[in-house]
């Protein structure tokens, strides 16, 4: 029994020994097994998370390319809407120096003046004006002349009719107006006339007859100048004309002087100088149809 017993430990002994070398060899494989897939773990986390700093930052870097892109079309666009502004402007302002020029060829044509067309420099500093377009259009207007004349004519006479005991010595006040047209050289304008000549008749009886009248002049190269009037001169119907000489070209172009000079011939008719004197006609009425003329000088200011 004893030796059975022996036989039995002797066996088992080297069974239980290979046992515990098997155990120890299979927990040695799973503990590398585990730690490879602990390695592997570690691994796939470490490629995610790489892949995840990855793709953060390629969003980071995608949306501040958008932004960038965004502000560069923001300022381009910016940018044109300034150029097509300015462009516009430059076309307002060429537009309103345009017409400005036109306005003053018109009215110096109209005044029958000479116009210098400015030279290129001068438009070229019109073009870069900073001022406003409200404060350069008004400075043209205020420059510009109203084509209204005010002139005074005074006359010193040397013929009369036998109504007058001396020649009446006066002066009108003459208003020429823009109105009017060019044929040729020669100039159409419409006028009138407010004057006053005391006089005497040669019965003795002073009186004062006034000439008041309508109508318009003609200028002839600037230089030969014609007028006349239909109205009333004394206490009816009569005329009153002038023709002379215009100095205009001597006072406005050459001594740049805001008036003119007229010197010429200035003559008056009346049907009725004076109601109730001098001769009396079939009818009963009075007759005093009448003349007088003379020297005349008249000075013209641009209103």
């Amino acid at each position: 029994m004893t030796m059975s017993n022996l036989y039995k430990t002797i066996i088992a002994l080297p069974l239980v020994f290979v046992l515990g070398i098997a155990q120890t060899e299979t927990d040695a494989i799973e503990k590398a097994r585990q730690a490879k897939e602990a390695a592997e773990k570690a691994a796939a986390e470490a490629a995610a998370a790489t892949e995840a700093a990855i793709e953060q930052a390629a969003q980071r870097a995608a949306s501040e390319a958008r932004t960038e892109a965004k502000r560069k079309k923001e300022e381009e666009e910016a940018r044109r809407l300034a150029e097509e502004q300015a462009a516009e402007e430059a076309e307002l302002d060429a537009a309103a120096a345009k017409a400005a020029e036109e306005a003053k060829r018109k009215m110096a044509a109209e005044l029958g003046l000479e116009y210098e067309e400015p030279t290129n420099t001068d438009k070229q500093k019109e073009l870069t004006n900073d001022e406003p377009e409200e404060t350069v259009a008004e400075e043209v207007v205020a420059n510009e002349s109203s084509g209204y004349n005010l002139g005074f004519s005074g006359s010193l006479g040397f013929i009369q009719g036998n109504f007058f005991e001396n020649i009446p010595t006066g002066g009108s006040l003459v208003l020429t107006t823009p109105w009017g047209f060019d044929l040729g050289g020669l100039r159409l304008g419409l006028s009138a006339t407010l004057g006053a000549y005391p006089a005497k008749h040669n019965s003795g009886e002073s009186f004062t007859p006034l000439a008041l009248g309508v109508g318009g002049n003609l200028t002839l190269a600037e230089f030969i100048f014609t007028e006349g009037h239909l109205g009333l001169v004394g206490d009816a119907m009569g005329a009153r004309g002038f023709a002379g000489v215009s100095l205009e070209r001597l006072m406005k172009k050459g001594l740049d002087l805001p008036f003119n000079v007229l010197i010429g011939a200035e003559g008056f008719l009346s049907t009725l100088m004076k109601e109730g004197v001098g001769s009396v006609n079939d009818d009963g009425t009075g007759g005093s149809g009448t003349y007088w003329g003379g020297f005349a000088f008249r000075i013209d200011y641009n209103l």
